[in-house]
């Protein structure tokens, strides 16, 4: 694909370069104004001195929070993994024009675009849409929503009349798309539809096209974001190129984070094990009470099971696991990394722990190992294990009193970095 140039209008009085918060892998973040950002390295003048740091040693950089005027009504997908909040979108001769929700105007190729949404969905339209938008299909696509009136009888209460929706495709030819009606052409023959009456558009591409790994992903203020694989400050704008070779120039204070997570760290809440998903081998409690129990032996992504949010010690976390013994769960150490971090601890909401081990093994060598009792103090447990040239980590949670009942864990912000 060409490069594609994104002319993006600043917005119209730009204040000085706004503040940033520097988040490294490991050590604590600081503050302070960006004087040089490439892939390499970031400058961070703060009020100790200026700092240099490696952006492989770096989760992200984020700037003030601003509120967005706009909210969107358009969502847009590209192929390279870009998702774009909008309020318009044009398109003719193979270009489209896109209004964000920071006021920004851009310009990219129709052969960039994968969707185009021009409704908020419901859960069960959203899985739909993407059942549609992940067809092999071998032509562009208008999706309509189609409304439809039910009537479910009640027995001896009268009728119930339910309002149903769903999702339909047509395909075809996509031409120009205009505010208010897209030029389609099915069957050889060119059919005005009124763009109310679309639920979205999705562009054909005859082959799909594969994308390196990200350096990070660029969010702005509005939520529309691009994964990057160039990054560099200019005269006080962020300049990068997409995935997809799009370039952008964007102020300083239309953005909100850049994250170097996505190519310099992988949570395991996102990974997938290579074997054990919490499948209990051997549990004591009684047999006649495993259905109702199975769910507690479940390894989690959430907080554990009736707790809002994990929380170790009073210190709230986003990012997690939670399990309960007995567990094994084995993970492919990915390419490149070499350490892993993680807190382990007993979940506030957990009102009687139990006893056991949590023990971490790397390609058959012991890492770390923890003994948790059920009578000390409630702290988190900070892990950073060596785990360069480790091919497989094994994560085990075992029972140390013969007994499974409180045993549970949250293994919070667990992920490799670089």
């Amino acid at each position: 694909m060409t490069v594609t140039f994104l002319s993006l209008l600043a917005f119209t009085a730009l204040a000085a370069d706004p503040e940033v918060t520097v988040r490294p892998l490991d050590g604590e973040s600081l503050k302070g104004r960006l004087t040089e950002l490439s892939a390499d390295k970031v400058v961070v003048a703060t009020a100790a001195g200026s700092r240099e740091l490696e952006s492989a040693k770096l989760m992200w950089v984020e700037w003030p929070a601003l509120s967005v005027a706009a909210k969107p009504n358009i969502w847009i997908e590209l192929h390279d993994g870009s998702r774009l909040a909008a309020v318009t979108y044009t398109a003719s001769d193979g270009k489209a024009r896109i209004g964000l929700t920071t006021g920004q105007t851009i310009e990219i190729s129709t052969r960039a675009i994968h969707t185009v949404r021009f409704h908020a969905q419901t859960p069960e339209l959203a899985v739909q849409w993407r059942e549609i938008t992940a067809s092999m299909a071998a032509g562009d696509l208008v999706v309509i929503r189609k409304t439809s009136m039910r009537t479910i009888e009640q027995g001896d209460n009268e009728p119930r009349i339910v309002t149903e929706q769903a999702l339909d495709q047509h395909e075809g030819t996509l031409h120009e798309v205009t505010a208010d009606v897209v030029q389609f052409e099915l069957d050889g023959e060119k059919v005005p539809i009124r763009r109310e009456k679309l639920e979205g558009l999705v562009y054909y591409h005859p082959a799909k096209r594969e994308f390196p790994q990200p350096l990070a992903r660029l969010t702005d203020v509005g939520g529309s974001s691009w994964p990057v694989r160039e990054v560099r400050l200019e005269g006080g704008r962020l300049a990068a190129t997409s995935l997809a070779s799009v370039a952008l120039s964007l102020p300083q204070n239309s953005l909100a984070k850049l994250d170097f997570s996505v190519g310099n760290v992988a949570y395991l809440s996102e990974l997938e094990a290579d074997s054990g998903a919490g499948e209990v081998a051997l549990s004591l409690q009684p047999a006649a009470m495993s259905y109702k129990f199975s769910r507690v032996f479940q390894v989690r992504t959430a907080p554990p099971l009736g707790a809002g949010s994990f929380r170790i010690a009073g210190q709230k976390y986003d990012n997690g696991l939670s399990l309960h013994s007995p567990a094994k769960l084995v993970y492919r150490v990915p390419e490149g990394f070499a350490k892993f971090v993680a807190v382990a601890g007993v979940d506030d909401s957990v009102v009687a722990p139990g006893k056991f081990n949590l023990v971490i093994v790397g390609d058959g060598k012991e890492l770390a190992r923890h003994a948790f009792l059920p009578d000390e103090r409630r702290k988190p447990l900070s892990l950073a294990l060596d785990v360069k040239g480790v091919r497989r980590l094994s994560i085990l949670l075992e029972t140390a009193d013969g007994q499974d009942i409180g045993d549970q864990l949250d293994l919070c912000e667990a992920r490799f970095t670089k």
